[in-house]
């Protein structure tokens, strides 16, 4: 397995030879083995443990247990105790959890080393391939979990991601390693539970090796991801937002494309499309059905005879504001917004999405529409502008420049929802929480 491990930092580039990093141990079998491994390879580990307080009496001995392990070796030992069920606020526990165990990982980041490897394993990546088709991802759902996430604090790693769980198990009986088991992880109330200790052996029973045969698919269609969305991105570029305000899909471009699923998805990826209603929409393109129309959330698509017509329909939102408790996650209008840790961050995402860093906004925040005299100064121009001057500047026609709105934090503008950022509002190396605010455009629409 060493051999094996060794491998997949090479091919990945996941790690320098025997450079020092963080590793994150629960005390489970995954985490300690990888501590283990990395230990072997000669590199310099410090142990971060991370105790949420959700199982009582067992995530005490949990962090004694680590904490033991790494006074017996002689490692440098960091530890927090956090509460994700005070954190819970518009999301799940785990949720929750989750977003409190990175962003201290992230703070160790920046403390140092910069590398952080985390013990996800080829079964995790099975189970999240599943979790995701259930779900109903689309192609965003078949990259998995991905050996590398890069992030402006360093970068966390996944070393184990080639190795089953059986070897896992194996190496830690031949070596005799100690470690602790978590009920939680067996509790079928947790769907990834009920994949790992139901589907998956049902899978293996129907036919031997099939855990095997996924973990090779989950490799492939994280390629085949990557490469359509380059794919689609080139066919894209020929669709451009008229003086209207309209924009008009070629039919013919949608018939010849050999992925008219993919590429509708990624025109209309500002909008809240059905499955169904994409299906309905190749159909009605390839068949030339003329008047045809699609109502998607605030937009309305519509066949014409060479083309497909996407306009905005219904009235701009009137003034609203964003509280602070309120930003965790919320909707109004075609604004929608949620907080996150810098690490999850996408990009590009597109004009119509801005990240704020938490920490330099002043709440309420106030959405509103523009008003004459409004200015703001965007990212990059080294001074303030007028609203009128900016939408002038690209074109927005007089008719859809009402449909403009500004956030205020402040009294300052922070955003022209769909154009421009303002300066010193953009996360940055200490940011450590990041208010999402996506807007789906109306009368102005970016494609």
């Amino acid at each position: 397995m060493l051999a094996e491990v060794r491998h997949s930092i090479l091919r990945e580039k996941l790690l320098a030879p025997g450079c020092p990093l963080w590793v994150a141990v629960s005390g489970g079998i995954d985490s300690v083995v990888l501590l283990h491994v990395l230990r072997q390879l000669g590199h310099a580990c410090h142990v971060a443990h991370v105790d949420h307080g959700l199982r009582g009496s067992e995530s005490d001995g949990d962090r004694a247990f680590v904490e033991d392990l790494a006074h017996r070796e002689g490692l440098p030992f960091r530890s927090v105790r956090v509460d994700p069920k005070a954190a819970a606020k518009g999301v799940s526990v785990q949720m929750a959890a989750r977003e409190l165990r990175y962003g201290w990982f992230k703070e160790l980041l920046r403390e140092g080393p910069s590398v952080m490897a985390l013990g996800h394993h080829r079964d995790d990546a099975v189970e999240t391939l599943l979790l995701n088709l259930m779900r109903g991802t689309g192609s965003l759902g078949w990259q998995g979990i991905p050996p590398v996430t890069m992030l402006q604090e360093g970068r966390f790693c996944r070393p184990l991601l080639r190795i089953s769980r059986k070897q896992i198990a194996a190496y830690a009986k031949e070596h005799g390693l100690a470690f602790r088991e978590d009920a939680s992880n067996t509790d079928p109330k947790y769907l990834r539970n009920r994949v790992r200790h139901e589907l998956l052996p049902l899978l293996e029973n129907m036919r031997p090796g099939s855990t095997t045969v996924l973990a090779r698919e989950v490799e492939l269609l994280s390629e085949l991801s990557k490469a359509s969305a380059q794919q689609i991105a080139r066919e894209a570029q020929g669709v451009k937002r008229e003086g209207d305000a309209v924009t008009r899909i070629p039919l013919a471009q949608l018939r010849e494309s050999v992925a008219p699923h993919l590429l509708l998805m990624h025109l209309l990826r500002d909008t809240t499309m059905h499955p169904d209603q994409l299906d309905q929409m190749v159909e009605a393109a390839q068949q030339g059905s003329t008047g045809a129309q699609f109502h998607v959330g605030a937009f309305t698509v519509t066949v014409a005879k060479d083309h497909l017509a996407v306009h905005g329909d219904g009235a701009a939102p009137d003034e609203f504001s964003i509280s602070a408790d309120g930003a965790r996650q919320g909707r109004h209008g075609p604004f929608s917004w949620r907080t996150c840790l810098p690490h999850e961050m996408e990009f590009p995402m597109g004009r119509n999405t801005a990240w704020l860093d938490m920490a330099k906004l002043q709440f309420p925040l106030v959405v509103r529409p523009w008003h004459p005299g409004d200015r703001m100064r965007p990212v990059g121009l080294g001074g303030s502008k007028l609203v009128s001057d900016i939408l002038t500047d690209d074109g927005v026609p007089r008719q859809a420049k009402r449909d403009a709105h500004v956030v205020l934090s402040g009294g300052e503008t922070v955003w022209l929802a769909g154009f421009r950022m303002a300066q010193g509002f953009s996360p940055d190396g200490r940011t450590e929480i990041v208010l999402r605010l996506d807007f789906r455009s109306q009368g102005v629409h970016h494609l």
